[in-house]
């Protein structure tokens, strides 16, 4: 990383410690994956010398955790000890078309539906970049410049090419939160469009493909309630299980539960005693990766 920071413990002794980095060049973008000493406080500081003039999108936390920006050009000194780090570089050059768009953005982002597609959008980048093909990266550029652009400009237009990037990302983002609300009896599609920050009808038309998203959120609950009947050392009546997964009827449950699986709950719990579980059906080469971290060539090769 010396082209761009340079990293200190904080009595600037001369101490080291062990760190991995995971360094794509995606042609337009760099992602970096970085693991740190977990409880080691480190200082970080951009290097005045560095003839780079890039942003930094830094997410801490992976999913759902904290998002910060950075411009490199700009002098900067900071003091962290997280543990893992995604950080996504973007040249300048790529954003000519919104100047000032991210010198805008604020060091620390807030916690509103906005930020939280954006670090969902990166962290799914991340995970998913090993299964991409040789020929998306070019794709994927424009898809992450159009992501960044309406969750930092909302109004500002995307690419129609990247529309359905983003549905996927609001969609992932959605799924998170179902699961985080899952056992929340009174929580149902308004609650979900109010905590996205997207409309009823926007929310409705995402899960279309899905079966819509009171079919999905059922799902889940039923799921929920299938792996508990599937566990033998689980001593819960059947009628308890259900009502943790939010179904407070149980015939109504049984039914639901039938359809969806094919067999009934009872069906289920022998199966699992028995020790041959039933399994619920199913409803209806890639970036450049520099495992030697070499975040310099990277970075310049985004200057070129």
């Amino acid at each position: 990383m010396s082209s761009a920071v340079e990293i200190d413990p904080p009595d600037m002794a001369s101490e080291t410690f062990e760190a991995e980095q995971t360094v794509w060049d995606l042609g337009g973008f760099c992602l970096t994956h970085a693991t740190m000493p977990a409880g080691r406080l480190r200082v970080w500081r951009h290097l005045r010398r560095g003839p780079l003039d890039h942003w930094c999108l830094v997410l801490v936390g992976g999913a759902g955790g904290k998002l910060y920006s950075r411009s490199l050009a700009m002098p900067y000194t900071g003091r962290s000890s997280d543990q893992k780090i995604l950080s996504l570089y973007v040249p300048r050059d790529l954003f000519v078309d919104m100047p000032g768009l991210l010198d805008r953005a604020p060091n620390e982002f807030a916690n509103d539906a906005m930020s939280g597609l954006l670090a969902d959008y990166i962290a799914s980048l991340h995970d998913r970049l090993p299964d991409m093909r040789a020929g998306d990266p070019p794709r994927l550029v424009q898809a992450t410049k159009a992501m960044i652009a309406m969750c930092l400009a909302p109004g500002a237009g995307t690419i129609p090419a990247t529309e359905d990037v983003i549905a996927t990302a609001l969609v992932e983002r959605a799924r998170r939160v179902i699961r985080q609300n899952l056992l929340t009896l009174d929580f149902g599609p308004d609650h979900l469009a109010r905590m996205l920050g997207v409309s009823r009808s926007r929310l409705y038309r995402l899960f279309e493909p899905l079966g819509g998203v009171v079919r999905y959120m059922q799902r889940q609950r039923l799921l929920l309630a299938h792996k508990a009947l599937s566990d033998p050392e689980n001593r819960q009546r059947i009628v308890a299980i259900a009502e943790e997964a939010g179904f407070l009827d149980a015939s109504g449950f049984s039914r639901a539960f039938k359809q969806e699986f094919g067999y009934s709950p009872t069906e289920a719990r022998l199966a699992a005693a028995l020790g041959a579980p039933l399994l619920p059906r199913s409803p209806a080469r890639a970036p450049t990766e520099r495992r030697d971290g070499d975040l310099s060539a990277a970075l310049r090769h985004l200057s070129a």
